[in-house]
């Protein structure tokens, strides 16, 4: 008996099934081929059956097992096996969630052609007479092999199964053509292997990040070989692994089993092995290629990334296929995770560093108000990013260890004041007229020869930086993402030069 039943041999199958052992419940997975089966043997906690099942044959299994969950972790394109899994569990009246792999956004690009069938694909192969490296399985195949004029063009990569070996040759490939390999496989084995067979096609699934996918597209690229991907059929109901990981919390927890007791909740997240995290980032300055390198592999880990919507736009590139959510304050991060406990690591992005006057502080002190020895249901980690200060400073090619940093922005501050208590004032401003407001202030009280230095978009390509004196720079407009530093000539009746 099983408190959890998983069908398929698939990544996402196999991470369920270790997630489910090491939350302590009884996980038998259910896979077609001793491929699949090989690839869980010796997982602790987790017992495989082999063989393809039928309808019948699955609701045989079901009886026996008497799972709380059935968790249909198929291969996208195994849309019968999915039917007859949900009929199964609907007859044996057993909770069935489908596992839905991540699809990648189609576009349009040269040498890739999109098909939803086999069939479509091996019309498209028609086109000319040059090899053909099919990265489809086995089970299309036949389909392929009914054309004429393809027979002694595929070469089929398939897995180094018996059964599957044999269906190949049922369907009339065999020797050299075939080739048996088992993945998954680089982008580099994948040029190796087009150039091996001289392709000019390759044929393949649309198989997401764990099947390869962009691994097969970029090795075909580089090769100059025509791609031709046949779509997934389109599901419409499903949840994501991270999803799924919190339904097999939920029996653990209805089961008494595993570490957390009770109903799945942020107090036993962490202890059931999904822990829950939050990573506050510091962009730096600019379109976030000042991103420290910790910073990125911390964004890159995240599963949901969150921040201001230019700051979002700033970083496009490094979460592309990421969920994405336009809040920045600590409280509306906190409700919008206890809404979703299915994202277990989420990234906040800030510009400038996370030190220094930076929504950053605010956020964290919001979400500490979540903790305490009942409820610590955030690990908190936090990623400084590089200063405008900083920034600025090494634009002018200076260090900054005797200025002393104040802001503007967004809060009254007396300019006046902080140069008679130090020589050299930073500023962070707020808005387009500030540094003209504070150069005619500090002129009109005597203090134009005040040096300004001044950074505009700091970052960015159209960056600018301008220096002068005060008395020069009286209503001077600047963009509101501006910083400055102010120095002192001597002889303004300085207390100190602290």
């Amino acid at each position: 008996m099983a408190d959890v039943v998983i069908f398929g041999g698939t990544a996402e199958g196999r991470e369920l099934a270790d997630a489910g052992a090491g939350m302590g419940i009884s996980v038998t997975a259910s896979v077609t081929s001793e491929y699949g089966k090989e690839m869980l043997k010796g997982q602790e906690g987790v017992s495989v059956q082999c063989g393809v099942l039928d309808e019948e044959g699955m609701c045989r299994f079901l009886r026996k097992e008497e799972p709380a969950l059935v968790v249909d972790a198929t291969h996208p394109y195994a849309t019968l096996a999915t039917r007859q899994i949900l009929r199964a569990c609907e007859r044996e009246n057993i909770r069935c969630v489908r596992v839905l792999r991540e699809e990648r956004e189609e576009k349009e690009e040269k040498d890739i052609f999109w098909v939803d069938t086999a069939r479509e694909a091996a019309k498209l192969l028609g086109m000319d007479g040059l090899p053909v490296l099919l990265a489809t399985g086995s089970k299309e195949l036949r389909t392929f092999m009914e054309f004429p004029f393809l027979r002694d063009r595929i070469y089929a990569r398939v897995l180094p199964d018996s059964r599957v070996l044999a269906e190949c040759e049922e369907a009339g490939l065999k020797g050299r053509r075939l080739i048996a390999m088992q993945g998954p496989f680089s982008e580099e084995m994948n040029q190796a292997l087009l150039r091996q067979v001289k392709a000019g096609w390759l044929v393949t699934k649309e198989s997401g990040a764990k099947g390869g996918f962009e691994e097969k597209l970029e090795a075909a690229r580089k090769c100059k070989v025509r791609v031709i991907v046949i779509r997934r059929p389109k599901e419409k109901d499903g949840i994501s692994v991270s999803e799924a990981k919190v339904e097999l919390m939920q029996v653990a927890a209805e089961r008494g089993k595993g570490k957390g007791k009770g109903l799945v909740s942020w107090e036993n997240l962490d202890a059931m092995g999904q822990e829950r995290q939050i990573c506050l980032i510091g962009m730096g300055m600019g379109e976030g290629r000042q991103l420290t390198l910790e910073a990125l592999e911390a964004l890159l880990q995240c599963d949901v990334v969150m921040g201001a919507p230019r700051m979002l736009k700033s970083i496009g590139p490094w979460i592309e296929g990421k969920h994405k959510e336009e809040l920045y304050a600590g409280k509306d991060v906190r409700e919008w995770l206890y809404a979703h406990p299915e994202y277990a690591k989420a990234g906040v992005v800030y510009s400038g560093d996370t030190g220094f006057y930076s929504g950053c502080a605010f956020a964290l002190e919001e979400l500490k108000e979540t903790g305490g020895k009942d409820r610590e249901v955030f690990r908190i980690h936090i990623f400084p990013g590089i200063s405008t200060l900083s920034c600025l400073c090494a634009r002018l090619g200076r260090p900054w260890q005797d200025i002393y940093p104040a802001t503007a922005h967004g809060r009254d501050c007396d300019v006046l004041g902080l140069l008679q208590e130090h020589k050299r004032v930073f500023l962070l401003l707020g808005r387009a007229e500030d540094l003209g407001n504070i150069c005619t202030e500090l002129t009109e009280a005597g203090m134009e020869t005040v040096h300004v230095s001044a950074g505009m978009r700091l970052g960015y390509p159209d960056e600018q930086v301008v220096t002068g004196i005060a008395g020069e720079l009286r209503g001077i407009r600047t963009d509101s993402l501006a910083a400055v530093i102010l120095e002192r000539d001597g002889q303004t009746g300085e207390k100190n030069e602290g």
